[in-house]
């Protein structure tokens, strides 16, 4: 089994060699924003914009990229030949316009409004682009599917020697988080972020290997928390799903 996932990922390497590189930049509609997520779906390849608003991302043309983000309108694309000759600009629309007058301290729903908002764009334009190209789309995983085997696999994709770095949060802590926050809900983590609640332990231990500091728990902290779970939780179901295609071969 081990073997045959290698060769699965040399495969996936050999194809990711012959594909270009695009160099982008997402703007708003008054500067560069930073920390949006760039997936390139065909190719399942993840990145983020830095704090300059730039990019890089390996594809080819016809890939489909969508750009995510909390507070933006979710886009998504298909990759043309003009996107490799310069840097290329694409454009998010605000959400919420108006966000900055928002006291979240005082009004925590309307925050999670905005996530649900973000969630509800982000599967109809999926949705869209799955009508119009069906192939594209890997088949849903069949129910019936051995767990054990599938959670074994998923821990050889992402498992590997942690290094002991002081003041990251921990597996138990990521449950408790979950279990009793008002914020950070399951409900969050099974509807917001996709994971399946039979995925959510091994989704902490995927969580715990990313050394997030522990200050982010704080309450002020929380919307950058909630970034990170964001963009994790996008590669975590990537792997997931690599993990379910070879225990169905």
């Amino acid at each position: 089994m081990l073997k045959k996932l290698l060769s699965i990922l040399f495969i996936i390497n050999s194809l990711f060699s012959f594909s270009q590189e695009i160099k982008g930049i997402v703007y708003d509609e008054e500067a560069r924003v930073k920390g949006v997520k760039v997936l390139n779906i065909t190719k399942k390849i993840l990145t983020a914009t830095n704090d300059e608003g730039s990019f890089t991302i390996k594809a080819n043309v016809n890939d489909t990229l969508t750009f995510q983000s909390v507070f933006y309108k979710p886009i998504m694309v298909i990759v043309k030949p003009d996107y490799f000759e310069d840097t290329y600009v694409f454009e998010l629309q605000k959400i919420i316009n108006e966000l900055d007058a928002v006291n979240i301290k005082n009004k925590p729903k309307e925050k999670l409004f905005g996530e649900k908002a973000f969630n509800a764009n982000l599967k109809e334009v999926i949705a869209t682009d799955k009508k119009k190209e069906p192939q594209k789309y890997n088949a849903a995983p069949k129910y019936g599917l051995d767990f054990i085997q599938v959670a074994k696999l998923i821990g050889k994709l992402f498992k590997k020697k942690k290094k002991e770095i002081p003041n990251t949060i921990t597996y138990n802590q990521y449950k408790l988080l979950f279990e009793e926050n008002n914020f950070f809900t399951k409900k969050m983590l099974t509807e917001s972020l996709n994971i399946q609640e039979k995925y959510h332990s091994i989704f902490y231990e995927f969580l715990e290997t990313k050394n997030i500091l522990e200050s982010r728990l704080d309450y002020k902290k929380r919307l950058i928390l909630l970034d990170d779970f964001t963009l994790y939780s996008q590669e975590f179901l990537i792997i997931v799903e690599m993990a379910e295609e070879e225990v169905k071969d």
